[in-house]
């Protein structure tokens, strides 16, 4: 491939780069929102710190490296508004700024910036502040409550059904209101109507592609079908396993991303279905009741296997078929 071609091609994976994160950033403002209207001025403050946090140290990663900043990258921005949306509108200042600096500063600019990253940068940058602050992180407030701007929240802190399953109980929200978002839980990833409106938005303009998040969907389904925690029957199991937590929002703009995931159709296939049985996985067995982002990374490290093994599982299976279609032709003859 010459210079001018190599040039072009990587010009092409920038525009296209810029796109499906300005399509992410449209799908995320709703849920931003939607977390002000649930819990006020302090949801879109923690909003502007994530977003102005994970800008910064994006250009100073770039210094960093010494590369110039590129103009097109959108892609620390996406990575804040994911990272806070997934935290409890209660959640200390600082406890953002780490996750924005953890997720920009470790995950994405150490492996070559955007595009070249391995692992996906908003599930680090949570993933570090859950282990460090559990307590901060998977307490949340009651939608309305009374939150101040700044500083400690004084409001009473709740778990999620998430964590009532985790401890095998039922929980006492109903359905429709969970659908809505009118429970505890991290400040825009309960609303699931607004959610699944975002993924329509994504698929249309072919920011995402369906095949992982069916695919997660469908095996978070499956295992909440075959190892219910709660005992109302198989169908209860699954709405809640699916609407609590932070499961459907990560299922549209975490285990999608484009660049930590496989590139090949049967790759994403897989990759979808693996992604949704970890993460019940770790929801069933691991320390805390969301476990979706510890999931995607385990997963972010083994796409270019999946990538690699689909890949020559699909080359056997087109020469055996055309050989075996060589032999019944022969036969005939």
């Amino acid at each position: 491939m010459s210079k001018k071609t190599r040039l072009t091609a990587q010009l092409r994976a920038r525009d296209t780069s810029a796109v499906i994160m300005g399509d992410m950033i449209i799908a995320l403002v709703p849920l931003c929102v939607m977390a002000f209207y649930y819990y006020g001025l302090r949801a879109a403050l923690l909003t502007l710190t994530a977003v102005a946090v994970s800008y910064a140290a994006d250009m100073a990663g770039y210094a960093i490296r010494g590369k110039l900043p590129n103009p097109k990258d959108l892609s620390s921005i996406v990575t804040g508004l994911i990272v806070v949306l997934m935290m409890p509108a209660s959640v200390p200042y600082f406890i953002v700024v780490l996750a924005c600096l953890f997720a920009i500063l470790v995950m994405k600019h150490p492996f070559g910036g955007l595009g070249n990253n391995v692992f996906n940068p908003a599930a680090g940058g949570f993933a570090f502040v859950a282990i460090s602050f559990p307590q901060s992180v998977f307490t949340y407030p009651v939608p309305f409550a009374q939150l101040e701007p700044f500083g400690n929240v004084t409001a009473a802190l709740v778990e999620s059904p998430a964590f009532t399953l985790k401890l095998g109980g039922l929980p006492t929200y109903d359905p429709v209101q969970m659908l809505l978002g009118n429970y505890p839980g991290p400040m825009g990833a309960t609303n699931i109507l607004v959610i699944l409106t975002c993924l329509l938005f994504l698929l249309y303009r072919k920011s995402v592609d369906w095949r992982i998040p069916v695919g997660f969907v469908g095996a978070s389904a499956l295992i909440a079908v075959l190892f219910p925690r709660i005992v109302l029957g198989a169908e209860y199991s699954v709405l809640y396993e699916l609407l609590s937590g932070s499961l459907l929002f990560g299922a549209v703009f975490v285990v999608t991303d484009p660049v930590t995931g496989p590139k090949t159709r049967a790759g994403r296939w897989l990759y979808g279905i693996l992604a949704g049985v970890a993460t019940l996985l770790f929801r069933h067995f691991g320390g805390f009741e969301e476990g979706l982002c510890f999931a995607v990374l385990i997963l972010n490290s083994l796409s270019h296997v999946m990538d690699r093994e689909t890949t020559r599982l699909s080359r056997y299976l087109r020469r055996w078929m055309h050989g075996d279609a060589q032999l019944s032709e022969e036969k005939s003859k």
